[in-house]
């Protein structure tokens, strides 16, 4: 069965980018970031792929004192101040997409106003807090309220965003994600591709980051990596990595850079990594990103990225590459 949808895929990959021809894609040799790999015979079975996850549409946006959060995807607590909140929005789709933002006073839950922001196809731009009230026109906390939550709504299927905060006082970084629905295995049930959102590239030096890629196919396996500009969703390069049975890399962004090659600039802070299988089928592997605070000598795993639609009941496998 595999080796059907492999041969199935490829065919349906040569169509998808034609533009990127096998051959000029770079190959990196990823054995010397293995960080482990688990005896001969271990590895599963993927389960068998099911019929496209249907897009959701988003309903309407509310104008009540208090909005309904079932429908929307809410970010909350959010921060001001010395600690910001920074949110980045995510459009997996093949053509820009528009976030809708109400900025809910808490706790009144008073709709304060809404922002309405345009994002490129494979872009993940990041926005401050301040910068999404003003969007919305959204005003000072009045009422007694002491913060702002989000309600995020976007009918597109691949639609996300990550909420991570910022000290600027002591260069404490974190993920503050908190999903109801996780963004990478939503990408994965509609086009058979991993995503690493808003990796931190050569630029934001004092925060080096790494990829962590595990195979836990029980046989090597070709993925391709497609990096693409965080801002504008712009194609950077692709490379090919083969990963040996039940093995985990560890893989500095750096290397991504070397081996495409490409020198990031001013404003190339961040990019966003596609994984596929080259066969086309879903990746039998697990993917992540953290990052190394050398400021404060720490690590922080910043993977956690949330969908703002919930997936289908019927996942497993979509329809192909979708550029990436």
């Amino acid at each position: 069965m595999r080796s059907s949808l492999h041969l199935i895929a490829a065919l349906l990959a040569s169509v998808a980018m034609p533009a990127l021809a096998a051959d000029n894609i770079p190959t990196l040799d990823i054995s010397p970031f293995l960080a482990g790999q688990a005896p001969n015979g271990f590895g599963a079975t993927p389960p068998a792929a099911a019929a496209p996850v249907e897009k959701q549409a988003a309903a309407a946006i509310e104008k009540p004192k208090a909005l309904n959060g079932t429908l929307y995807a809410v970010v909350a607590p959010t921060y001001s101040g010395n600690t910001t909140s920074y949110i980045r929005l995510f459009n997996g789709a093949t053509a820009t997409s528009t976030f809708s933002i109400s900025v809910v006073g808490s706790p009144s839950g008073i709709n304060y106003g809404t922002a309405s922001i345009t994002v490129p196809s494979n872009a993940s731009p990041q926005y401050s807090i301040g910068e999404i009230v003003t969007a919305a026109r959204a005003g000072s906390l009045t009422g007694g309220d002491t913060s702002y939550a989000l309600y995020i709504q976007n009918a597109d299927s691949t639609a996300g965003y990550q909420h991570v905060t910022y000290n600027s006082s002591n260069s404490f970084f974190e993920n503050n994600s908190i999903c109801a629905n996780l963004l990478s295995p939503t990408v994965v049930s509609i086009n058979n591709a991993q995503v690493l959102t808003n990796v931190h590239t050569s630029r934001l030096s004092a925060f080096p980051s790494t990829i962590t890629l595990s195979n836990y196919w029980n046989a090597p396996v070709t993925y391709r990596l497609t990096v693409r500009d965080a801002l504008t969703g712009g194609l950077i390069g692709q490379m090919n990595v083969t990963a040996q049975a039940n093995a985990t890399y560890s893989i500095p962004e750096s290397q991504l850079e070397s081996t495409i090659p490409f020198t990031p600039t001013a404003n190339q802070s961040h990019v966003n990594v596609f994984i596929v299988d080259i066969s086309g089928s879903p990746p039998n592997a697990l993917s992540g990103v953290s990052i190394t605070n050398n400021v404060l000598a720490a690590q922080i795993n910043m993977s956690t990225a949330c969908a703002v639609n919930a997936m289908s009941t019927n996942v497993g496998g979509g329809g192909g590459f979708s550029g990436y």
